[in-house]
């Protein structure tokens, strides 16, 4: 007897549909999990790309013709679209402003180090007229470095509190600030300023918490140390929050920040996915790691990146419209 065309195939396609459905549940579950192990934090990173395999699972099944795999596949999408979809739907964060707001640029930047080419730094200030700069792992001698490539020319107000290594923070404005806070507790740093915005008081933070690759309940300890701060900044004053949060949309502390009226601007620009780290390798970056994030704003959102030399972040932009 000869068998049918494709028969002796089906086993093959059945075992790769499971597979690839093992993997896809394991992005769900890493997507959802609030586990402080520092090899799940870590891996959370990457869910949505153990999520995409959804899709081999769902092609696999179909060509085993196997229902209940079909249908395990769907659900796994099913999943990832209510996981990924705030990304690519925007959402206003206020509706108090019909004719839009003002519009304040802020640009983010891990300068690596303090190693990062100032004169990039300064060329995407200028070219994306950006009004607000947060950077982080910022160094005195990369503060005076940016100085000198003539960032004060456009951004004359700074409120830093620089230092050797990572634990360096620092903001630069197109309007006055007030002194730097430099808030306790988090070992890289993150600075508080408030700020003469184009329509009323902003409160500025640059945030640099730390990576759970390093330290996994150091780095769970500071995110929920860090979302107790920004929920207990007072309002009705916007606040802006940018800087490497080591931690993309995948992990739920991040998440959270949206319970407190945080919105981000990929997810609330729906702007999809915008990888920032690494960015100094020969292939493009993979996971985002750097944030803009906005309360009290009429909307947030317009995100791109831009190419820095000599760090290892992309710089992050975005559009923040302000309450007139």
């Amino acid at each position: 007897m000869t068998p049918r065309p494709g028969v002796g195939r089906r086993p093959v396609a059945r075992t790769v549909s499971v597979l690839a459905a093992l993997v896809a549940a394991a992005g769900v579950a890493l997507h959802l999990s609030r586990s402080a192990n520092p090899t799940v934090l870590v891996l959370a990173a990457f869910a949505f790309a153990a999520w995409l395999f959804c899709l081999v699972a769902l092609v696999a099944a179909l060509r085993a013709r196997s229902v209940v795999l079909t249908i395990l596949a769907l659900a796994l999408v099913g999943a990832g679209v209510v996981q990924y979809g705030p990304l690519v739907a925007s959402s206003p964060v206020s509706d108090d402003d019909p004719a839009g707001g003002v519009p304040l640029k802020v640009m983010v930047q891990n300068l690596e180090f303090g190693r990062a080419a100032p004169h990039d730094v300064v060329r995407a200030v200028r070219t994306d007229g950006v009004d607000v700069l947060l950077t982080v792992e910022a160094t005195p001698e990369s503060a005076d470095a940016l100085r000198t490539a003539g960032l004060t020319s456009l951004l004359p107000h700074e409120a830093a509190a620089t230092a050797p290594g990572t634990g360096g923070v620092a903001v630069w404005a197109r309007f006055p600030l007030s002194a730097p806070e430099r808030v306790p507790g988090f070992s890289l740093g993150v600075l508080r300023t408030e700020m003469a915005g184009p329509s009323g008081p902003v409160t500025v933070v640059a945030a640099h918490p730390v990576a759970p690759v390093f330290d996994g309940p150091r780095a769970v300890e500071e995110a929920d140390r860090l979302r107790s701060y920004l929920g207990g900044l007072p309002g009705p004053a916007p606040v802006v929050v940018g800087g490497d949060f080591n931690a993309t949309w995948d992990h739920v502390r991040f998440r959270e920040l949206r319970e407190l009226g945080y919105a981000d601007s990929v997810s609330a620009g729906g702007d999809g996915w915008v990888p920032t780290w690494p960015a100094d390798r020969r292939f493009p970056p993979l996971i985002g790691i750097d944030h803009i994030l906005a309360r009290g704003a009429v909307s947030v959102g317009e995100t791109s990146t831009v190419r820095v030399d000599r760090t290892d972040h992309r710089g992050v932009t975005a559009t923040v419209r302000l309450p007139a």
